[in-house]
């Protein structure tokens, strides 16, 4: 069987400097590449792992790689490889009360669609003090 690290750096070279953003809508157009997610769980099964709505209300299966020891529950960012509808779990983070009061939706919605239609979004060119010309103001 293939390394699934392997495969991946193969498809998706740069990865490892950038995990996307994604949401419900564009998860599979990531297939086999690292990605993080925002969710608000919905279901949890002992067996598969559990499921999130994400801001733009998809539903998401979040497989994990051992059984769940603990209660989920409220929103929670997951890094892991996206496989079509489905995200195989590295971690998940939940967020804290305080974060989840309220939750910016359209803007993580917005912030998401941003990042993924940028090829490198943090490069920044091999001069980042590179002003293209431009001069500093006195």
């Amino acid at each position: 069987m293939a390394d699934h690290d392997d495969y991946e750096d193969k498809q998706f070279p740069d990865n490892d400097e950038f995990v996307p953003y994604v949401t419900g809508s564009n998860l599979a157009q990531r297939n086999g590449a690292k990605v993080t997610i925002w969710g608000k769980i919905v279901k949890v099964s002992s067996s598969e792992g559990f499921t999130i709505k994400t801001v733009d209300d998809q539903e998401v299966l979040v497989r994990l790689k051992s059984p769940i020891n603990e209660p989920l529950e409220g929103w929670y960012e997951i890094h892991g490889m996206s496989q079509g509808k489905s995200i195989l779990c590295d971690e998940y983070v939940p967020f804290s009360e305080e974060m989840t009061k309220n939750v910016d939706t359209e803007g993580h919605k917005a912030f998401a669609k941003l990042l993924s239609a940028l090829d490198d979004p943090w490069n920044l060119g091999e001069d980042s003090t590179n002003m293209g010309g431009i001069e500093r103001m006195e």
